[in-house]
């Protein structure tokens, strides 16, 4: 039962529970503690102590260390050894005075003691003491926990404003692919000579959106995806996304690149960093200067190199100590510069690589330039080949069933399979229909739909409608979270736009169990 004093308050007020097995004491505590302006909680033994503490989460706990069942030390132990009840204040109250009694009880999870007899000042300065911490702490923890959000905030913000960065470079490259195939077109309507011109300007500049979007798509993967990059690859795609930025301001980029071993870190991490670095290159040099990306082998540190260096103002001596601490900027209001930053961009870079067993390092020559260091340990087992082709199916044209919502790569695909034997379905659904009707060999399914059944639910509903089918995944999107478990049961995996004769050949091929 919970009691609330009205005499006037000494401190700040809190709720107490008391507990001891005396109900005579237990009593004329709650009563003093209720006239300055307390609630009060009151328990008989360590079990029931236990109860109400989980119960009512209580400020501080009034804890006699002898009681019926489980003693004050275990009490101190159960509470302190879980999340919800951590936080509460314990004030063991004992009759055990010596030295090694107190480093138990400490050890236990006592926050103060006070020892019986006690005197009625005594116990309410202890009590008052134990709240002004209780309420430090928590102040302290609920401060902290702003923080974190507000770092959190800041990061998201500094990735929001490169991809804003990145935004305008992206919009101009796929204009580019578009003015191409949409010139020829207008001219192969007109005069049938150049259809020849359309279609292999169609194939490469398919084949160019599609690398720019695998660019822009390893940018936002999830931390915790493989810890396993191609370095090159990974490079590649940052300055294919940055190729807007570096051409307009007249900046020359300089590669020498080593063939390496996988590093240990993934591919949006690394190109994350890359990225913030390259940037951080181009302000500063501004226009008409230099950027160099050199990648070396591993040395007998076992470490792969990376280096970006590039030819602007360079950074004062001073705060080179500081470049990678948080929020330490020179851009913006932050730091007096034309740009605008957060002052997180390097303290990030540092993290991710720090995280990954690696180290970056600055140098740098105020007036003559920057050059950064990535050293990152290599993957322990560097991702091999996919299985080996098995024998070709025989006894006839394959019976297929294609599950995609655009009505053009269905009419595409039954074009080029022949559509004698193929069978369109536009969602999830129909296709479970059309497989209660017949059997297929395989299945072609976009693994996101719209309008329909998730693609990894009609997965798996395939497995049992179709269970001999071998089923290939199509996907138009390098981030869409594929679980590895689906992974290893689909036939075969296919990134939109794929080339029809790499369709061919998987059709031809069976993995042999």
């Amino acid at each position: 039962m919970t009691e609330t004093g009205k005499e006037k308050q000494v401190g700040e007020p809190g709720k107490i529970l008391i507990v001891d097995d005396n109900e005579e004491l237990l009593g004329a505590i709650s009563r003093l503690l209720k006239l300055q302006g307390h609630s009060t909680l009151t328990a008989l033994s360590g079990e029931e102590a236990l109860e109400i503490a989980r119960k009512e989460s209580p400020d501080l706990i009034l804890l006699d260390w002898i009681l019926p069942g489980i003693d004050g030390i275990e009490v101190c132990r159960k509470l302190k050894s879980e999340e919800s009840t951590r936080g509460i204040m314990i004030l063991l109250v004992t009759g055990r005075g010596s030295v090694d009694n107190r480093i138990e009880g400490l050890d236990a999870g006592a926050d103060d003691f006070i020892p019986k007899p006690f005197k009625h000042p005594e116990l309410l300065a202890r009590i008052r003491s134990s709240l002004r911490l209780k309420k430090a702490t928590d102040e302290l923890t609920e401060r902290n926990r702003q923080l974190v959000e507000s770092q959190y905030e800041l990061v998201r913000t500094e990735k929001i404003a490169t991809i804003g960065l990145l935004a305008s470079g992206i919009a101009h490259e796929f204009n580019n692919i578009m003015a191409g195939i949409s010139g020829y077109a207008q001219l192969a309507k007109k005069n049938p000579k150049y259809m020849p011109q359309l279609v292999e300007v169609a194939l490469t500049q398919a084949q160019r959106a599609q690398e720019l979007t695998g660019s822009l798509s390893s940018y936002n993967r999830r931390a915790d995806e493989s810890p396993a990059c191609n370095v090159q690859e990974v490079i590649q795609n940052a300055l294919c996304l940055v190729k807007k930025e570096i051409e307009s301001n007249g900046i020359e980029i300089a590669l020498d690149i080593e063939a390496v071993p996988h590093a240990a870190i993934s591919a949006g991490q690394l190109q994350e960093v890359v990225l913030n670095l390259l940037i951080n290159a181009i302000h500063a040099i501004g226009s008409m200067g230099k950027i160099t990306l050199e990648v070396y082998a591993p040395g007998p540190d076992n470490l792969v190199e990376i280096r970006i260096c590039d030819t602007g103002g360079g950074i004062p001596e001073e705060n080179l100590n500081r470049i990678f601490d948080p929020f330490f900027t020179t851009k913006g209001a932050l730091g007096g510069g034309k740009q605008e930053g957060t002052g997180l961009g390097l303290s990030v870079c540092y993290n991710i690589i720090q995280s990954r067993g690696g180290r970056i390092t600055v140098a740098s020559t105020e007036g003559a330039g920057t050059s950064f260091s990535i050293l990152l340990p290599l993957h322990k087992q560097s991702p091999g080949g996919g299985d080996e082709p098995g024998s070709t199916i025989s006894g006839g044209e394959h019976r297929i069933l294609i599950i995609d919502d655009e009505e053009q790569i269905r009419q595409m695909l039954s074009d080029f399979l022949g559509a004698k034997n193929v069978v369109c379905c536009c969602s999830g659904e129909e296709a479970l229909e059309a497989c209660q009707r017949q059997r297929f060999d395989f299945v072609m399914l976009d693994i996101c739909m719209k309008n329909s059944t998730s693609g990894l639910d009609t997965f798996q509903h395939l497995r049992e409608a179709a269970p001999g089918a071998r089923i290939i995944l199509c996907t138009g999107n390098l981030a869409e979270n594929i679980p590895a478990t689906v992974l290893e049961n689909c036939h075969a995996h296919l990134l939109k736009p794929f080339k029809l004769d790499d369709l061919s050949t998987i059709l031809n091929m069976t993995v042999e169990v």
